[in-house]
């Protein structure tokens, strides 16, 4: 059987994934809108300084000059004085050098490092690559050069406050999520519980039938489907008690007329015959009986009910010992274990065991109970076979014991209203190893 994740799971791992994904992209978003934000303020930041230089410097006297440009040094901007031959390359264009003759109040020949115009000049053009640099000519005919001395970086970081919202925003969506995810899978959920109940207690109670339109319907699917199995098992029962007794009739009156046949042998022959037919009826009536049948589950203890079993065996005068024990009770239906276990020792020692073991296995999730013994085994290819209803591995044998094939048959359906299995294989000591493993589970 293949494992995997639930479907609650899967959705809800498909949600997340998705939400991640959008979270993660409104974040990249975010971040960038919010740089190129920081660095067109810091253009204009920068602007501002030009034009603050160029006015200061052009309104200072010459001997002045240097006290002014070591006092912008301090404040961050360094004023250069340069030479023609030394003049950038590019020559700005587009609205930046209108925008500076407009707050200079007259145009000013520019000098940059690329070519550009005021959207450069704003944006991360200048700065992110390092400080941001200018030439520009004064109203003397001087060229200066002005670069910032400490140019911050180009893309800021996110504040904590802002990264834990978008964290909570993020945990608290998850949330939400998973509980609509959760909320619309539990019928699912709970149908596919009600469908494990089902083939195991016909009387289960029904489904909720509420939720959402699609989720009441499949409510009341199920339900009307149980409904209509339970009254076809009623109807089985029905049908079985009417049987045994027709077919009861018949054969007691051959039995009468039986004993009119003058001819001994005949009617040893006859009588055996009738009998057969008789074990025959009863044994498939009890088979088809039993399995209609549904004992409450209630906590056993499984102790007690194997060391039953030894002592009826020894009254028998049959070689049955006990090992292991189970460490705690054990829900289920007490009449199905003991004739489950009932038969597999009738089997052993019918089919030329000398001694019985039982062995026990107890854990966390599984009671093992196992029926060993040292008798011949089975045929390695009949070892998927013998648990089916009727079938005969020694049709000769099966008829002179009166076996009709249903004694595995029952064990198999014992350990299924259990939720379990039956395991069969052949020791390798010899003999045959015949377990029912049973669930720690609710039954």
């Amino acid at each position: 059987m293949r494992l995997g994740l639930s479907l609650y799971a899967r959705i809800a791992l498909i949600l997340l994934t998705g939400l991640i994904i959008a979270q993660g992209v409104s974040f990249l978003l975010q971040n960038q809108e919010r740089t190129e934000v920081v660095q067109q303020a810091r253009g204009r930041n920068f602007i501002d300084q030009i034009i603050y230089v160029v006015q200061l410097l052009e309104a200072t006297a010459p001997d002045q000059q240097s006290q002014a440009v070591a006092a912008l040094a301090r404040a961050g901007m360094q004023v250069d004085v340069i030479s023609e031959q030394a003049l950038y390359s590019h020559q700005p264009h587009g609205g930046f050098p209108d925008m500076l003759a407009q707050r200079l109040g007259s145009a000013r020949a520019l000098r940059s490092k690329g070519a550009g115009g005021a959207g450069r000049m704003l944006g991360s053009g200048m700065g992110s690559a390092g400080a941001r640099s200018l030439d520009v000519q004064l109203l003397n005919g001087q060229w200066v050069r002005l670069t910032e001395r400490s140019p911050q970086a180009a893309a800021p970081n996110l504040s904590t406050t802002l990264l834990l919202q978008l964290g909570l925003t993020l945990l608290l969506v998850a949330g939400v999520t998973l509980l609509a995810v959760r909320y619309a899978t539990r019928p699912l959920e709970q149908m596919a519980q009600a469908a494990d109940r089902l083939g195991q207690n016909l009387d289960a109670p029904a489904l909720p039938e509420d939720g959402s339109p699609e989720t009441r319907r499949a409510a009341h699917a199920f339900n009307t489907m149980q409904q209509r199995i339970r009254a076809l098992i009623q109807e089985r029962e029905r049908a079985l008690a009417a049987v045994s007794h027709d077919l009861r009739t018949p054969l007691t009156r051959l039995r009468l007329r039986c004993e009119w046949v003058d001819d001994e042998t005949l009617r040893e022959q006859l009588d055996k015959d009738i009998a057969a037919m008789a074990s025959l009826i009863d044994s498939t009536l009890g088979y088809l009986r039993e399995r209609t049948t549904q004992e409450p589950v209630r906590p056993l203890d499984l102790n007690a009910l194997l060391e039953s079993l030894c002592d009826d065996a020894r009254v028998q005068g049959r070689a049955v010992s006990l090992q292991g024990h189970v460490k705690d009770f054990y829900p289920g239906r007490l009449s199905g274990l003991r004739r489950a276990l009932q038969n597999l020792i009738d089997n052993a020692f019918k089919y030329g065991a000398s001694s019985v073991t039982l062995g026990v296995q107890d854990d966390a999730a599984t009671v093992r109970l196992c029926v060993l013994d040292n008798g011949p085994g089975i045929d390695p290819q009949e070892l998927d076979k013998v648990a089916q209803a009727y079938y005969r591995p020694d049709p000769a044998r099966t008829r002179a014991d009166g076996s009709v094939g249903l004694g595995l048959a029952i064990v198999t359906d014992v350990a299924r209203t259990h939720g379990g299995t039956l395991e069969l294989h052949n020791r390798p000591e010899g003999g045959l190893s015949a377990c029912l493993c049973l669930p720690r589970t609710k039954v």
